[in-house]
């Protein structure tokens, strides 16, 4: 290809044929090797573009100079970067030295050090200067990403509108492709998750035109997090699982991060802390600089490992860079924690303290992106955030941030890379099963009573499961209906997931000792008999096996569970009334009601103390309820 039309494919965005008509070809000059270098590193072959970009430096080729600082930048060779673009920036002029400024102060963002902003703005000014307004949205583009780390996804929003139709405008569509990521980024914190699988579908179809491995790898890891926050949690392990890998295979620093760091996470939640401790390590091979998700991260990794007070330290002190580099999402988020580290060293004052706080600051927020901040650690918070709704100090900051807590229900899953049979059956108010956090789809109504009683009851007989679960059934219906359930549960969970054994003529039916079956029902008894009564609130959902009927076993269930948590929560309202503390009294009146709305007297209980210590808007609400179940 003539030396012309090179340059013309390289200025069009057409890297492919740059590397077509250079790659391999002797004698290049110190221009040819820039611009071979350069299509290179935007086409993320980083293993291979460090060569060419360092000879042309070498032969006094300033773009090449400055798209090496933006090399080790992509990499994650932060400092270098810095120190190369800080030696390199006062020999540079016009739009060379306003490129390297947009990346010198990426460096620094990607860094957490002041001066980023500055430097972009600078650039963006230089840009406008120079007429150039494709390079000005470029830059507007990287501020919109600056902001979202920092939190203020307003003004984030706001840059992208700007950015967007001119990018759009572009022949190069790359940049454009960029700036759709962040805006994916921005309205998955925002909760717009709706939004953002539809700007996700545009920067694929984009993606897809260009071939850009590196641009899949971005959209990938933005596909999980949506998959992840809207309960696509088979896809979600389907996709997150090979992305660490295929990341490090081409040197792509951020992604490997990203997926790494959900990798330990999970392995951390569900117990396997070696390997979670194995995970990490190979993360700070790849980013020895840790970022503040990584450091939240390590400090959850310790607090399920056992050791509270070293969690607490560890994620105080990533809130407090996290305040320092203003990303107030990560400072918040790393607050919660660190309340939740203090509950868990029964430090009740510490935690009411440092909870206060970080519902103040969730009370800022949206409700939408309050619910993504705290998301991700859902199922572990429940409890806190039960103990907060039982605390007359923190149940109105918590009722602020949240608006309410119905949505606590405990239904983001993360365990979902483990090699074992590990289910979680949910009994209480609902019917679902769940294999490593994937939920399992069971056609047969029955099946999810049969999966409870063989863990309740190993080896039953099919007589005893249709007698006790199905006693008006026709005994030879019942029998068949057994069947269908068992071959649903096998179907829909695995062949080997319950055994058979014993006599032909009656067998035994057991769950296999391969799956560690966790009972929600069973979890609120323990957490009863331990005294956790808000731990307890939180867990019950409703009544036991709600879909099955005619059932004295069931019923015998129902009733064993409502009296074990309200016989608890009536000994904490005797509690709580005998040391006159009445707000407290009203709170746990309420959570008595919520189990069972036919207790009257503890319905004119709360309403009596409410009149005492609550608002008028309060009392009425009370009033209200009342009426309506007398009518």
């Amino acid at each position: 290809m003539p030396s012309g039309h090179v340059q013309s494919a390289f200025e069009g965005g057409d890297y492919g044929a740059v590397l077509t008509a250079l790659h391999g070809r002797p004698g290049l000059s110190a221009d040819e090797l820039a611009i071979l270098g350069i299509s290179l590193l935007r086409t993320a072959n980083f293993a291979s573009c460090e060569e060419p970009l360092e000879l042309a430096m070498a032969l006094g080729n300033e773009e090449a100079a400055v798209e090496f600082g933006n090399f080790l930048r992509a990499t994650g060779q932060n400092r270098r970067a810095a120190e190369h673009f800080r030696d390199l920036l006062p020999t540079l002029g016009g739009e060379l030295r306003y490129r390297a400024l947009r990346w010198y102060g990426v460096t620094l963002e990607q860094m957490g050090e002041d001066g980023a902003v500055r430097a972009m703005e600078e650039a963006r000014r230089g840009y406008l200067a120079l007429g150039d307004r494709r390079m000005a949205a470029r830059i507007t583009h990287t501020l919109a990403a600056s902001h979202s780390v920092h939190g203020d996804y307003a003004t984030a929003m706001k840059l992208l509108d700007s950015a967007i139709p001119t990018l759009a405008q572009e022949h190069n569509q790359r940049p454009l492709l960029a700036a759709i990521c962040t805006l994916v980024d921005v309205q998955i914190e925002c909760g717009q998750f709706d939004a953002a699988f539809e700007s996700l579908e545009r920067a694929q179809a984009i993606a897809e035109g260009l071939q850009d491995a590196y641009m899949g790898l971005h959209l990938d890891a933005r596909r999980a997090n949506i998959m992840l926050m809207t309960g696509d949690y088979g896809g979600y392990q389907d996709l997150l699982a090979g992305l660490a890998d295929r990341s490090a295979a081409i040197g792509e620093s951020q992604v490997t991060e990203h997926a790494l760091n959900h990798l330990a996470n999970h392995q951390s939640r569900i117990g396997e802390h070696a390997l979670a401790v194995r995970t990490m390590g190979r993360l700070r091979t790849v980013a020895p600089n840790l970022s503040l998700h990584s450091r939240v991260v390590l400090g959850m990794m310790t607090l399920r490992r056992g050791d509270a007070a070293s969690a607490h330290r560890m994620l105080l002190e990533a809130r407090e860079e996290a305040q320092r580099r203003g990303a107030m999402t990560d400072a918040t988020r790393a607050l919660l924690l660190a309340a939740y580290s203090a509950y868990m060293m029964n430090d009740l004052g510490r935690c009411s303290d440092l909870l206060s706080e970080a519902l103040l600051e969730l009370a800022g927020q949206p409700r939408a992106q309050t619910q993504a901040t705290i998301a991700p650690e859902l199922r572990e918070l429940e409890e806190m955030l039960a103990f907060a709704r039982l605390s007359p100090n923190l149940a109105p900051l918590l009722e602020a941030a949240l608006e309410d807590a119905s949505h606590l229900s405990g239904n983001m899953r993360d365990d979902l890379f483990t090699s074992g049979m590990r289910l979680e059956v949910m009994t209480l108010g609902q019917e679902l099963v769940l294999r490593d956090g994937v939920p399992c789809t069971l056609r047969v109504r029955g099946s999810v009573a049969v999966l409870t009683y063989l863990a309740m009851h190993p080896r039953s007989t099919r007589q005893t499961v249709i007698t006790d679960l199905w006693p008006e059934r026709d005994p030879k219906k019942a029998a068949s209906y057994f069947r269908q359930c068992i071959s649903d549960i096998r179907e829909a969970i695995g062949s080997d997931v319950i055994l058979v054994e014993g006599a032909h003529q009656a067998p035994d039916y057991r769950l296999s000792s391969k799956a560690t079956v966790i009972l929600d029902s069973q979890r609120v008894l323990q957490l009863v008999a331990n005294g956790q009564v808000p731990a307890a609130v939180a867990a019950y959902k409703g009544e036991f096996l709600p879909n099955l009927e005619g059932s004295e076993w069931a019923d015998e269930q129902r009733i064993h569970i409502r009296e074990a948590l309200l016989g608890s929560l009536h000994g904490e309202l005797r509690a709580a009334r005998l040391a006159r503390e009445y707000r407290r009294v009203v709170l746990l009146a309420t959570a008595i009601l919520d189990i069972d709305p036919s207790d009257t007297e503890t319905e004119e209980l709360r309403l009596d103390m409410a009149r005492e210590v609550s608002g008028a808007a309060e009392v009425a609400r009370f009033e209200a309820e009342r009426h309506r179940r007398m009518n």
